[in-house]
């Protein structure tokens, strides 16, 4: 099996979540780090004993690289990948695809006319007990879908703003709605979002919303709610909050089906089955808890380097990343206008 070079852009808050899980996962190396602060890139390197440069085009020079990282701010995205693919580089880009659709766009068209895979870093898909629930629905087990229940209710100290949860880098590119693309909502429910679309295959085809800053010195907000009309009919509920004091004790997920109720924790593993009738060898009437932690970011790297070796597409492509982007933006647009906005959007 050839072991799958990667050159990671980006070593600042998730870079070493991404590169922990490299050296985890089978059939990948790291191969070399990049990032604008000498210094970030420099630690990183030392670090995993790797190649560290501030250049862009150094890192993407380099023949050992196949795969390419991008954990930089949105607003970067779409000029690396564009330069990614031109080099000849598969791309893998950390949530949101990019700060804007027409962004987003510019990525896809470019890792396409190149010939490369492009794909989005949305790991929670490889949670053992979201394959769980999403087998159950493709039994019919939970029966049809009628309403889905997203979460990410936290604090964000004022730390994180400018050096985000661990602090390896300092700088402003939180705070600012051009560069982030926004603030809970498309930074932590946008991975609750995708992962309602990837398990049931539904499509949001209308967004009502509310959002505001209350308790932060930012330009993005740190509240937000929405309502979600699926091509199904099914509601969606959402809500997200960064100011949260205390944390918040919610279930990440939460799909009520015909048959039942499915809920789904993100970090400890947990997730619950109740069904009204017996289906898939579980009870009826009573509360089926699974308990299973897995390293998601392992799984995803695995899954994405078995999909290159073959020529296959990604398991999360650009376009996937592209469809949460798109259910964000429509509840930006939302909660600016105070009036329901129908999917799918004009770039």
């Amino acid at each position: 099996m050839t072991t799958l070079g990667i050159g990671l852009i980006g070593c600042g808050d998730i870079a070493p979540t991404h590169a922990r899980a490299i050296q985890a996962a089978g059939g990948v190396r790291l191969a070399a780090c990049m990032d604008v602060i000498e210094a970030s890139a420099r630690s990183l390197g030392e670090e995993y004993g790797i190649p560290h440069t501030t250049s862009a085009d150094d890192l993407l020079g380099r023949e050992d690289v196949g795969l390419v990282v991008i954990a930089t701010p949105a607003h970067t995205h779409a000029d690396l990948t564009e330069r990614a693919a031109a080099a000849g580089k598969a791309v893998l880009c950390e949530k949101p695809l990019a700060a804007t659709l027409s962004d987003a766009d510019r990525m896809i068209a470019a890792t396409r006319r190149a010939g490369v895979p492009l794909s989005t870093c949305f790991p929670l898909r490889y949670l053992p007990g979201a394959r769980w629930i999403s087998e159950l629905l493709s039994t019919g087990a939970l029966g049809r879908v009628i309403a889905a229940r997203v979460s990410a209710l936290s604090e964000k100290k004022a730390s994180y703003w400018t050096g985000g949860f661990s602090g390896r880098t300092q700088t402003e590119w939180r705070r600012s709605r051009q560069s982030s693309g926004g603030g809970v909502i498309i930074t932590n429910l946008i991975h609750n979002l995708d992962l309602v679309r990837a398990i049931t295959g539904l499509e949001v085809r209308r967004a009502s919303a509310e959002a505001g800053t209350f308790c932060t010195q930012v330009e993005v907000e740190d509240l937000g709610v929405a309502v979600l009309r699926y091509d199904n009919d099914a509601i969606g509920l959402v809500e997200g909050c960064s100011c949260f004091f205390g944390g918040g004790a919610e279930w990440d997920l939460v799909l009520l089906g015909t048959r039942g109720q499915a809920r789904l924790r993100f970090w400890g593993g947990d997730s619950q089955v109740f069904l009204t009738e017996p289906a898939a060898g579980l009870p009826a009437r009573e509360w089926v808890k699974r308990h299973a932690e897995a390293n998601v970011h392992v799984a995803l790297y695995e899954a994405l380097a078995d999909a290159l070796r073959a020529g296959q597409p990604p398991p999360v492509t650009g376009e996937d990343g592209r469809r949460a982007l798109e259910v964000v933006l429509a509840i930006y647009r939302a909660a600016q206008s105070g009036q329901p906005v129908a999917l799918p959007l004009e770039p």
